[in-house]
């Protein structure tokens, strides 16, 4: 090992130094040259033990020969400024108009976003009657009612004879037996006539695609002679409903199909002079069909260019075509060879028959655009003579498949008639809970016709309340038809004192003051509001 030259530990230490002092002197003169050249100014050297602190020069940095020129600048601007305000301060209020500007438009009240939003409300000092019918209404109120829907037996029983009787418990002192109550007048105001009635069945609102509840239910209708027993009694009640109609002791009734509803009206009711019948909806084969029963009709709420009426003149066939391309538009299905096509062809009568009153149900294509309104039919006068006597024989009445398989119409009035049975409507009675607040509430359901209508209006008139109402949407034109000519005769209600309603709702059946289709109605500051 006499090649090999070991060293010890401290002069390989102080080996180690050396290098380092080297080193760091040969970085030390490398940078002091770099910053000798490349600094404009006489800055301070930054020693080399310390290269964390040494800046680096920034990019960005102004010319030190541009500095002074930009701070007069700014000082010039700052003065000019200075001097604005201390001049406006100093100087009196005075707005000057800036004729650069475009001076601002103020919309109308009418454009506004607001009054497009809010939806229109109707506004009557008194209940307007609307003649839809309604499967159910809910009244709330932040007070309680003044009623209950728990009754003793002697506020039943008056409420029952008053009704019966058609009389009102506080109009008249002679019968001062009757209690008066609130609960009795209740009572009364919820109870209506109907013909048939089977309580088995759904016999409103019709719908004949209803399933049958139970494999055991037996279809009286499907047995012919239950059928015609009951088609025949119902053609005496219809005879005797439409009698008092005719003699004006009943003033409406409705006759409610599996297809359509049709509303007779006496003479006087709603401003027609004549006694007249609504009839909806309406199929283009049903409207061929009355045609060729000589029944004349009109379309009232049917829109046309002219904003005219569609009258069908029978005794003359020239008129007759004009009315049918005007009531079949938009039906480009229409074939006007389709019975010589068939008798072409030998199709059996019978079969014929079903296809005919197939098309004659079909709802969709019959009315114009597809809606109910377009499709309402207005019969007046003698001609609703001829609609009792079709309806009084015609097979379309009865439906021919489901549970409500031949069973007659259902017939509601306001006043007793043949064979009727008195029917109250159900009431609930309760509290809810709308938008942070207690409410309390009143729910009937049932076919309410328009006379219970008035009559809890008036009743509820008390206080504040509001009243949501579920309307039977194939009845909703008939409150929206309004006679052209529609005028309230003295005579006409003097001719309608026997027909079952008081004066003061006499007044408001025979007046032509309608409200637009609402679901919604409010009771505040003494006026009603009919959204």
């Amino acid at each position: 090992m006499s090649g090999s030259v070991w060293k010890k530990p401290d002069e390989v230490m102080k080996q180690m130094r050396e290098k380092k002092k080297a080193l760091q002197a040969r970085f030390s003169h490398a940078i002091t040259t770099t910053t000798t050249n490349s600094n404009d100014n006489d800055e301070p050297l930054t020693p080399l033990s310390a290269p964390a602190s040494n800046k680096r020069k920034n990019p960005f940095r102004r010319s030190p020969a541009k500095r002074p020129k930009l701070l007069a600048v700014t000082q010039d601007d700052q003065r000019t400024v200075n001097s604005d305000l201390v001049s406006m301060l100093s100087a009196p209020n005075k707005v000057k108009p800036d004729t650069t500007k475009e001076q601002s438009v103020e919309l109308p009240q009418a454009l506004s976003i607001f009054a497009a939003v809010t939806p229109v409300c109707q506004k009557f000092e008194q209940y307007a009657v609307d003649w839809s019918l309604k499967t159910r209404v809910r009244f709330t109120s932040k007070t309680p009612f003044a009623f209950s829907s728990t009754l003793k037996t002697s506020e039943e029983a008056s409420g029952i004879t008053g009704f019966v009787r058609c009389i009102s418990s506080l109009s008249s002192d002679e019968w001062s037996t009757l209690d008066t109550s609130t609960n009795a007048q209740f009572h009364q105001c919820c109870l209506l006539w109907q013909y048939p009635w089977l309580p088995w069945l759904s016999l409103f609102p019709r719908d004949t695609r209803t399933p049958i509840t139970s494999t055991s239910s037996v279809q009286i209708g499907m047995d012919s002679g239950v059928s015609n027993y009951l088609v025949n009694d119902w053609c005496e009640s219809f005879r005797s409903l439409f009698g008092l109609l005719r003699a004006r002791q009943c003033p409406f009734f409705y006759v409610c199909t599996h297809q359509f509803t049709v509303l007779f009206r006496a003479a006087g009711i709603g401003g027609v002079a004549e006694i007249h019948a609504l009839f909806t909806p309406t199929t283009r084969g049903l409207r061929d069909l009355l045609r060729k029963e000589d029944i004349s009709y009109s379309m009232p709420l049917k829109k046309s260019g002219q904003d005219q009426q569609i009258r069908t003149m029978n005794n003359d066939d020239d008129e007759v075509k004009d009315s049918d391309k005007m009531d079949d538009l938009g039906d480009e299905d229409c074939d006007e060879d389709d019975t010589d096509w068939i008798n072409d062809i030998g199709l059996h009568s019978n079969l014929r028959s079903k296809l005919e009153a197939e098309r004659l149900q079909d709802g969709g294509q019959g009315t114009s655009q597809g809606t109910y309104s377009d499709s309402l039919l207005l019969i007046e006068g003698v001609e609703t003579q001829g609609l009792f006597n079709w309806l009084l024989n015609s097979k379309l009445c009865l439906s021919s498949t489901g549970p409500l398989t031949g069973i007659p119409p259902t017939l509601f009035s306001p006043v007793a008639f043949h064979q009727a049975t008195l029917r109250p409507l159900k009431a609930r009675q309760g509290f809810l809970k709308q938008d942070g607040e207690n409410l309390h509430s009143v729910e009937i359901q049932g076919p309410i016709l328009p006379h219970s209508m008035v009559s809890l209006m008036k009743l509820l008139q008390s206080g504040d309340f509001t009243a949501v109402c579920s309307v039977l949407s194939s009845t909703k034109p008939f409150a929206s038809f309004q006679s052209p000519t529609a005028a309230t005769s003295a005579f006409g209600k003097e001719s309608l004192s026997d027909c079952g309603l008081d004066r003061a709702s006499l007044d408001l059946f025979c007046s032509s003051q309608l409200p637009q289709s609402a679901n919604e109605i409010r009771f505040q500051d003494g006026c009603f509001h009919f959204n």
